[in-house]
């Protein structure tokens, strides 16, 4: 299923380079209350690094893009169905960064499905911050890797149309302050 109602309710997408802080930011925006969604990507990694033959963006991104993109779509749909403000870890556009930033095309069918999503024009992006970034199991990325995925993203939301709202490098509850002032 894919929403496509007019939009009443209002679905924020927060993104950046990896290691910028976005999941701590969602985190906080949940603490006070409102809808989030987590990032689906780190998600896919624990469970696809159980298994055998697990399918992994360093491995193969396209396959699992497919299963990303499936996973977001899940998401955008549930947050239709609530009707409220929720805040996205991640959508749909970032996967068609993170592609394009390997040389990948984007499917025809995922540009066609973005077509009927209902996000807000608005997205805030997180930049990379090299004093909190940090590698673990489901970030191997330098921060350098991690820099060129930020302007890989950021370029395929403005390819999109959207409007890109950078949120400070502060403290994650001036952080939530500065995203909740703009809403």
């Amino acid at each position: 299923m894919i929403a496509t109602e007019t939009e009443t309710a209002r679905r924020y997408i927060i993104t950046g380079g990896p290691g910028s802080g976005k999941s701590t930011l969602i985190e906080a925006l949940e603490t006070r209350g409102h809808r989030c969604y987590p990032e689906v990507s780190r998600g896919l990694i624990r469970r696809e690094s159980r298994r055998p033959g697990g399918v992994m963006p360093w491995n193969n991104l396209e396959a699992f893009a497919r299963l990303a993109f499936a996973e977001m779509l899940l998401q955008h749909d549930h947050a239709a169905e609530a009707g409220e403000v929720c805040f996205f870890d991640r959508a749909l556009p970032d996967i068609f960064g993170y592609l394009q930033q390997r040389g990948l095309d984007i499917p025809t069918h995922y540009l066609e499905t973005h077509a009927r999503c209902r996000y807000q024009r608005t997205v805030f992006i997180l930049p990379p911050w090299p004093e909190i970034y940090v590698n673990d199991a489901e970030r191997p990325q330098s921060f350098v890797e991690a820099e060129a995925l930020y302007y890989a993203i950021l370029v395929a939301y403005e390819s999109l149309g959207y409007e890109l709202i950078e949120v400070p490098r502060l403290p994650v509850e001036s952080r939530c302050e500065f995203v909740l002032g703009k809403l």
